[in-house]
């Protein structure tokens, strides 16, 4: 096995074993939510929580991975995330298990994972060492997402049919932070060629020695970048768009849509998420074969409009076996988005500022989840989560027309 692939099993594995514990945490923490207030205002003010650290430290985040070695940077992550949720239990054992302590886990863990995915995502170039970066960020995009289908899968086993209690909740997430142990440890195993700025999982150094000005001034140089940069401004506005349209719902408006809606218990929100999952790993092999073969920002649009699209009919489900086959459709269309995205910007952004653009994607993605997640509960809360679902895939559904029509470099960006 060469270096490329020893590395790639490696990052691979610890991934999907981290990953296959997170999954069940946002789910946990939705749940957890509704459970201890009744209401889905709290259910999205904890997954504003647990979203607004990619809002409030994003840039200084993706400054950070431009300048620092890349690995130790996911290494430290991981075990700060490891830290807190094996603390958790402990610690709501100690105090009593409130909402507050779970809004602010949720807070903490998503502060600690500001830096870990513009990271990831800046180092597999570096990875690849020339190999096709599409089909190697379908591959990662399939392992967080067969992750996601095996832990949610799992964590429903774990919790139960039954309306599942805190405690068996609260294992399944220090059951999660020991995976980022593992996910750690295959970090340290990587050996990564060298760059030409130094050591290996560094970025590469400018042509020319200069001083480097402060990490807050590197990170208002990358929005000054970003603002600069016509193809990457527009898909950052359609990506925000699209997020606030959709991410709620799939969230809080999933939570309560079987809560509530069906009347079913935790596993059947895990399972419910995990369906999903699955469409995402069968698009995911098909983009992988195929991808190659497709201008990436047609891609993109494309897979906005069908991800709206799917949306649509859920207000007239009333059956839990329809709902899954509904899921599982709206998931094979999300890696045209994620993975589309991911390519596009690879082969788009100069290698010195990509730990920066990719910091901008996931402050969009998950700053606008966090808004989203905001107000999909409280217009779950007044009109039900079937109306949310309606709304969301018809607003869904605009962004990504929207695109077609409104925005020709994204439209023709190979």
């Amino acid at each position: 096995m060469d270096r490329a692939a020893r590395n790639t099993a490696l990052l691979y594995a610890g991934q999907f074993v981290s990953q296959a514990g997170d999954a069940v945490f946002t789910a946990s923490v939705a749940w957890l939510a509704a459970t201890l207030t009744g209401t889905p205002k709290a259910t999205g003010l904890a997954v504003f929580l647990g979203a607004l650290p990619f809002l409030l430290f994003g840039p200084f985040a993706g400054a950070w991975v431009d300048r620092g070695d890349r690995r130790r940077i996911m290494v430290a992550s991981d075990l700060a995330r490891a830290a807190l949720l094996l603390a958790f239990p402990l610690v709501a054992s100690r105090l009593g298990l409130t909402f507050p302590l779970v809004a602010a886990v949720a807070f903490l863990l998503a502060a600690f994972s500001t830096p870990f995915l513009p990271a990831r995502d800046a180092l597999i170039p570096q990875l690849a060492e020339g190999r096709p970066l599409v089909r190697y960020n379908a591959a990662f995009q399939t392992s967080g997402q067969l992750a996601q289908l095996v832990g949610l899968w799992l964590g429903g086993l774990v919790l139960g049919a039954d309306r599942a209690d805190a405690s068996r909740v609260l294992t399944v997430l220090a059951l999660d932070g020991a995976t980022f142990l593992v996910s750690a440890a295959t970090l340290a195993f990587l050996v990564l060629p060298r760059t030409a700025g130094g050591g290996a999982g560094a970025p590469a150094a400018p042509a020319a020695p200069r001083a480097r000005p402060n990490l807050l001034r590197e990170a208002l140089l990358g929005l000054r970048d970003a603002g600069r940069d016509p193809l990457l401004v527009g898909l950052l506005v359609l990506t925000a768009l699209d997020n606030l349209a959709i991410m709620g719902p799939a969230i809080v408006g999933a939570t309560h849509f079987v809560r509530d809606d069906l009347g079913l218990g935790a596993s059947h929100v895990a399972w419910f998420e995990g369906t999903m999952a699955l469409g995402f790993v069968v698009g995911a092999a098909v983009l992988a074969r195929v991808g190659h073969r497709f201008r990436k920002g047609p891609l993109i649009l494309v897979g906005m409009v069908m991800d709206g699209l799917t949306y649509v009919p859920f207000p007239f489900v009333r059956s839990y076996a329809v709902a899954l086959v509904l899921i599982f459709v709206h998931g094979l269309f999300i890696p045209c988005i994620v993975v589309g995205r991911t390519t596009l910007l690879q082969h788009h952004v100069a290698p010195e500022r990509i730990g920066r653009t990719f910091a901008l994607v996931h402050l969009t993605v998950t700053g606008m989840t966090a808004l989203s997640a905001l107000v999909a509960g409280e217009v779950a809360a007044a009109f039900g989560a079937s109306t949310l679902f309606l709304a969301a895939g018809v607003f869904g559904t605009a962004c990504g027309l929207a695109g077609l029509f409104a925005l020709p470099r994204l439209r023709t960006a190979a």
